[in-house]
């Protein structure tokens, strides 16, 4: 059964330039993976005091329903080259392993709590994502691939922290209150504070995987800075930044005179869906217009770059990996419209572009870090796998 979670081509090509398959690269992981678990299970502890692990969980089913449009949306950024087993891995490895460790760190330095709480999230949320562009090097290879694997650890520790904050909110409050007061930290559809910090973050990674650079401030500069950035301005909102949103959201509704006392913020007002409740969900998202402005232009950015990149690699590969036809299809491709290949059936025709998809950008790769194309054995694998797809389906195309 879970050889079947990922497709052969696709996981021969996504790993086979893996350090996992040198000693020091799988002692190096094991090693990450060992401290960071240890750490894991006393943040497991410390979230479970007094209460069983089912009585936390049982809330994350009505958080992640809360967000199923935001990981839709993210999801559809991802179209391209995606592999959507990574997505539900890193969301889950963040959800029950790294989320923890951030837990278990805020717990160790409560005085100046307020001032690290960034710093420990960010960087543990964000590990996962780390060690996936380090370990499965095809599968992060841009900006926007960062930002996608950043938005899903982020959708991750979101799922945990809001269960843990609605089972904590049931002390004063009844199971409805606790749900409606904290429906508001999924956000605008799903998408969170957490998910637009790590999304950033993880464009960062992105970023230094586009670089063909040697040492590790030279390769991994942007990373560092976009993680220093966000953490930063995440323990400014813990800190109070957070009201600059809250305050805007209220002043909006009081001025529209959408609803009555907004003035109030008594602690029963809170607990009712209102004018705090809104300010709360849009309010994080008013305080981090910037991130998502930076995102969104990388996004599409990134899309433009990779469809020359597409046009560019595919132009020169015999019929046999690209139709003259599919390749028109491939310039007229556009951010919300993709091409698709109506002579084969669905799941071959998806196969075709995806594989097709990873060849180009696999040849780009070569390119930027001065390898032959034709001895790289990435592109091996991929034109390996196009041409099985090929012979299995009897398509005419007036291609000669």
């Amino acid at each position: 059964m879970f050889k079947n979670w990922i497709d052969p081509v696709v996981k021969n090509y996504l790993f086979y330039a893996s350090p996992w398959k040198t000693s020091a690269g799988k002692r190096n992981l094991l090693i990450v993976i060992a401290v960071t678990v240890a750490m894991s299970v006393l943040g497991w502890k410390d979230l479970l005091e007094g209460i069983g692990v089912m009585t936390l969980l049982r809330w994350t089913p009505f958080v992640i329903l809360g967000s199923i449009i935001g990981y839709l949306i993210i999801a559809f950024f991802d179209r391209e080259r995606r592999v959507r087993f990574f997505h539900f891995f890193t969301i889950l490895i963040v959800m029950f392993v790294s989320s923890e460790v951030a837990a278990f760190l805020n717990g160790l330095n409560p005085p100046t709590r307020l001032i690290t709480v960034g710093f420990f999230e960010e960087g543990f949320k964000i590990l996962p994502v780390l060690l996936l562009a380090i370990y499965v090097p095809n599968l992060i290879k841009t900006r926007k691939d960062g930002i996608v694997y950043g938005a899903m650890a982020g959708f991750g520790f979101n799922f945990i922290e809001t269960a843990s904050y609605i089972q904590t909110a049931l002390g004063d409050s009844t199971v409805t209150q606790a749900l409606l007061l904290h429906l508001t930290r999924t956000g605008l559809w799903g998408i969170s504070a957490h998910i637009i910090w790590s999304a950033f973050v993880g464009m960062g990674i992105g970023w230094a995987m586009e670089r063909n650079r040697s040492g590790f401030w030279a390769k991994w500069k942007p990373a560092i800075i976009t993680y220093l950035i966000a953490a930063g301005w995440h323990s400014i909102n813990d800190l109070g930044g957070l009201l600059i949103g809250l305050g805007t959201v209220m002043g909006i509704e009081f001025f529209m005179g959408l609803v009555q006392g907004v003035a109030s913020f008594s602690e029963e007002a809170s607990k009712q869906v209102g004018p705090m409740n809104n300010a709360m969900r849009y309010g994080a998202l008013i305080t981090n217009l910037g991130f998502l402005i930076v995102l969104i232009v990388q996004i599409r950015r990134s899309f433009a770059a990779e469809n020359k990149i597409q046009v560019e690699k595919l132009s020169d590969e015999d019929t046999i990996i690209v139709h003259k036809a599919e390749l028109e299809l491939v310039k007229a491709e556009k951010l919300f419209s993709k091409r698709k290949y109506a002579d084969y059936p669905k799941a071959t025709a998806a196969k075709l572009v995806l594989y097709q998809n990873m060849l180009a950008m696999q040849k780009h790769t070569a390119n930027v870090f001065g390898r032959d194309v034709e001895e790289d054995q990435g592109v091996a694998i991929l034109r390996k796998g196009i041409r099985p797809l090929r012979s299995s389906h009897s398509v005419i195309k007036n291609d000669e």
